[in-house]
């Protein structure tokens, strides 16, 4: 039997491969808010909002009645939002030459997980392409950048029960 992701997020604090688990259904999730906030800096943010889900798991609390995915959307995505200020913050100082030629190559500094969580992100959004029903297919794009099942479901025509199950398949 599959646990939710409330289970996972639980789980997550003291089991390993729950939290990998959890990570691994999110990772689409945060690769697609990455992209759609900015395109330019999507990588950047995605370390950013893998660093959020972490943060959900971590602080969960299935008694303040959320979902986690409510919960971890909204971590993931402030995470995000708080990176873009501190990167506007920062691109507004004048940067010394030094400073500059430190800073040249980036690539370097991007862990190898997150390089392989990228590539399996765009693996699970090829497959999820070819898989998935048309409208499951839309809810889950809609989810992946952040709507709630209410603003889906205003969105498409669907209630939100109507939404939540489709969620249900597609994560599946």
């Amino acid at each position: 039997m599959e646990l939710s992701d409330e289970e996972l997020a639980v789980l997550s604090r003291t089991d390993k491969n729950a939290m990998s688990e959890l990570l691994s259904r999110y990772t689409f999730v945060v690769y697609s808010k990455a992209w759609a906030i900015s395109p330019e800096f999507h990588e950047d943010l995605f370390q950013e909002g893998l660093m959020g889900c972490l943060a959900a798991a971590k602080t969960y609390d299935p008694d303040k009645g959320a979902g986690f995915a409510t919960y971890a959307n909204r971590c993931i995505k402030n995470r995000m939002i708080n990176a873009i200020k501190k990167l506007d913050s920062f691109q507004e100082e004048p940067l010394d030459e030094e400073t500059e030629n430190m800073c040249a190559d980036k690539s370097e500094l991007i862990p190898y997980n997150v390089l392989e969580q990228k590539e399996r992100a765009q693996e699970i959004n090829k497959k999820a392409a070819t898989v998935l029903s048309d409208k499951e297919w839309r809810v889950f794009r809609l989810f992946s950048v952040g709507l709630s099942y209410e603003e889906i479901g205003y969105e498409l025509g669907m209630t939100p029960k109507q939404v939540n199950n489709a969620m249900q398949r597609a994560r599946k």
